[in-house]
């Protein structure tokens, strides 16, 4: 999008961890955007930072929230260059809810099978959020399976592995289940329970948690180094 504006804009992409403004405003999750030194979109804006007070642009999975998003980055940036003040937005402390711990959860999966806060107690816990209509999900899912089988298999895996589906209807789900064999754990649910493990604000969301049940990794979208990546975390986490 900042694309429309030719040379008198420019994108830059920043680690929060590593970044002044970030520091500067007390982001501790992202995304968050700025144009120049004044921050237009906070990371509680793309998810329901607290149950029933969704954020600006949820749920994200939605083109309309989408476009929302970008008419009104458009307008920050059209201030900025007819050299007016950009209002910028504050970063209010996350709701106890949203500190980084795997979540208590009562969940049902596909197959009728139970999943709770007791289940996954010192295991390692990855969880993907995915789509039935998102392409790299469903390479991701294929990539659980072998995640899966590499630390243990079912039963006593050292990995416990739940693929959360949103914004999909169930019969697309089953049939994407069954056509890839899918022995990871996929629950059907919707962006306020993927929020509770995570900031959602791509499709796919990788959450990991180690065995303490800290969130050790957040992974937004696919990018072609994701499962190296994801991968590398896992073998450090099972190791220690």
């Amino acid at each position: 999008m900042v694309g429309e504006f030719g040379d008198r804009a420019r994108y830059a992409d920043e680690d929060f961890g590593e970044s002044a403004l970030a520091e500067r405003f007390g982001v501790k999750e992202y995304p968050a955007v700025f144009v120049d030194d004044a921050l237009v979109a906070r990371p509680q804006d793309f998810v329901a930072w607290i149950p029933d007070q969704p954020g600006r642009y949820t749920p994200w999975v939605e083109p309309a929230s989408h476009r929302r998003f970008q008419d009104d980055l458009r307008r920050a940036i059209e201030l900025r260059l007819a050299g007016a003040e950009v209002p910028s937005l504050e970063v209010t402390a996350s709701a106890p809810d949203r500190e980084l711990t795997l979540p208590d959860v009562s969940l049902v999966d596909l197959g009728g099978g139970s999943i709770d806060r007791a289940d996954l107690a010192g295991r390692i816990v990855l969880v993907e959020v995915w789509a039935s209509w998102c392409p790299p999900c469903l390479s991701t899912l294929s990539w659980l399976d072998r995640v899966r089988t590499r630390y243990g298999g079912s039963g006593g895996e050292e990995v416990v592995v739940l693929a959360i589906a949103v914004a999909s209807p169930e019969a697309d789900v089953r049939r994407l289940v069954a056509e890839r064999k899918l022995g990871a754990r996929v629950v059907l649910g919707d962006e306020a329970l993927a929020a509770r493990f995570g900031g959602v604000s791509a499709i796919p969301s990788l959450f990991v948690f180690d065995r303490q049940g800290r969130r050790a990794g957040t992974f937004y979208g696919a990018p072609p180094d994701l499962h190296d990546r994801v991968g590398e975390l896992l073998d450090r986490l099972n190791d220690s």
